[in-house]
């Protein structure tokens, strides 16, 4: 007995630390668990308030489909209301109503942050077709980023370009994924919008595209886009070359990019060009003509040099031909280069019985045989 005495005396003691240790494991495990339910009751519990005051951030009502048609009431809205109270599915859904109300620039600013946040990797064409106003808030470098197939998209979005910039950030878009200018997409652009792009975009025009087109005003071209244009319209139209005035009339919107050559051509067919067409010609080209492609030129129309006398495209053509050249026009022209270097000549239309050639021809014999008498020695 003496021998087990110790044996139960050490095993007592032993378990009792045993349990001790299990029950302070069980109590700091119990401890641990409360604690996580109570992080998540509480992380549960801010998530449900954050939620809710996410909701409260709308006070003045949640906008509806049919809310957007009243363009008053939306426009009450402020950015951040608008930001909050028009849910994604709505704003999908209204784009293209939205995009026609004309909010302030910060209200359209949050329709575009939300429109960021449901397309983060850029706007389809569709929805850039349903930007309406919307667009005035995207700048050129965001713009260059779509992706513009369709000439109706072209189109949409060039009738609400805020600026040139826009415009031309619009067009290279599409020139850059749709290739050269069709017939459609010169209609869209117009004339004024195409003499801003570079010579290397008008050179990609086909002529029958061009003359499927409607009539493009071009007189913002610089003379070099003129020229390039003129080019692409004589192909288009060359068919009706053998029909002088129907040729003329369909080169009349290009007619600036002229030479002196087509010109000459032109004068041959009795084309009786107006005064208007005739001061979009291409002055350098029109000072190459002489008294006598003038007159054919302008036919019936030539008496509407001297009523317009003082335009530049007259006076430059007057200054860079002799007196005799220009009085033989019968017009009473004034000025013109006197012969062996007298310098200019203004000479008043003549009155009288005689005709105005007869003196015109008698004067310009006087100022040579001036010429030669001031040169010949003594």
């Amino acid at each position: 007995m003496s021998w087990n005495t110790p044996v139960l005396n050490w095993t007592f003691p032993v378990k009792l630390m045993t349990f001790v240790v299990i029950g302070l494991f069980l109590t700091v495990l119990r401890a641990q668990l409360g604690v996580g339910e109570n992080m998540s009751q509480s992380s549960s519990q801010m998530v449900s308030k954050r939620r809710m005051r996410r909701a409260t951030d709308c006070t003045m009502g949640f906008i509806k489909g049919e809310m957007i048609s009243n363009s008053l009431r939306l426009a009450s809205y402020s950015p951040s209301q608008l930001d909050a109270c028009l849910n994604n599915s709505v704003l999908i859904a209204n784009l293209t109503q939205l995009g026609k109300i004309a909010l302030s620039r910060e209200q359209l600013l949050a329709i575009k942050g939300k429109l960021g946040e449901i397309y983060v990797n850029g706007l389809p064409e569709e929805r850039i077709r349903q930007l309406g106003f919307i667009i005035t808030v995207y700048s050129p470098e965001e713009i260059i980023t779509w992706n513009i197939m369709n000439v109706d998209t072209l189109a949409l979005i060039l009738s609400n370009s805020p600026n040139l910039n826009t415009t031309k950030a619009i067009i290279a878009n599409y020139l850059q994924r749709s290739g050269p200018l069709n017939a459609t997409a010169l209609d869209v652009i117009g004339g004024p919008v195409l003499c801003t792009l570079r010579e290397e975009n008008l050179r990609t025009i086909l002529p029958s595209e061009l003359k499927k087109a409607k009539p493009l005003n071009i007189s913002t071209c610089t003379q070099a886009k003129k020229d390039i244009l003129f080019g692409i319209a004589k192909v288009a139209f060359q068919d009706l070359a053998g029909d002088p005035k129907a040729y003329f009339n369909k080169l009349k919107p290009y007619i600036g990019g002229a030479q002196v050559s087509d010109l000459q051509h032109l004068a041959a067919g009795d084309i009786n060009m107006d005064f208007e067409t005739f001061s979009r010609l291409n002055p350098v080209e029109v000072e190459k003509l002489t008294a006598e492609n003038i007159r054919d030129l302008l036919g019936i129309n030539l008496n509407s040099l001297k009523e317009n006398e003082n335009h530049e495209i007259v006076r430059r053509w007057v200054n860079t031909h002799l007196v005799a050249e220009v009085m033989s026009l019968g017009l009473g022209l004034r000025g013109g280069i006197s012969p062996a270097g007298l310098g200019n000549f203004a000479l008043q239309e003549l009155s009288g019985s005689a005709s105005v050639n007869s003196y015109s021809l008698l004067l310009s014999i006087c100022i040579t045989m001036m010429g030669i008498t001031l040169q010949c020695p003594p």
